[in-house]
């Protein structure tokens, strides 16, 4: 689907927003186009900090087209942004948060928690204490000394 080409919804995605854009920063400049239903600045969850992207729902879809023509790749609060048609619909806090929880790169093997906050050591960990040496090891002390004559 082309960029500009009008979906069922009434909602832009806005990226690279600044940091210190607010909702009511946004619904003045898009609200040159037309009534504004919602502007929703999305936080991470655990800091608490705008994740750089908003969504702005228009109550029609025709001052949405016209807003995404005459402000994507405009500068806005500081900030040169580009907007396409949201995808979907908006999620819940709770949403997110279960969604940042289940991804693949928010958890290490290295930094593993049980729900109470608890650090606990990987399960890949052997039980078995008693390990051999490395033959890499070896290779290296022999390696580092200096050659006698």
């Amino acid at each position: 689907m082309s960029r500009y080409m009008r979906p069922p919804n009434t909602s832009l995605f806005v990226r690279n927003i600044s940091d210190k854009s607010r909702p009511e920063d946004l619904r003045r400049e898009f609200g040159r186009y037309g009534p504004i239903v919602d502007v929703y600045v999305p936080l991470d969850f655990y800091s608490r900090r705008p994740r750089g992207f908003a969504y702005i729902q228009f109550e029609d879809v025709r001052d949405a087209e016209d807003a995404l023509h005459n402000l994507d790749r405009k500068w806005v609060c500081g900030r040169q942004i580009e907007i396409q048609f949201a995808q979907g619909d908006r999620k819940t806090p709770g949403q997110m948060k279960s969604k940042e929880r289940h991804s693949p790169h928010s958890s290490s093997r290295y930094d593993d928690s049980d729900r109470d906050g608890r650090r606990r050591r990987s399960r890949s960990r052997s039980n078995n204490r008693l390990r051999s040496r490395s033959p890499s090891n070896e290779r290296r002390y022999r390696r580092s000394e200096s050659p006698k004559e």
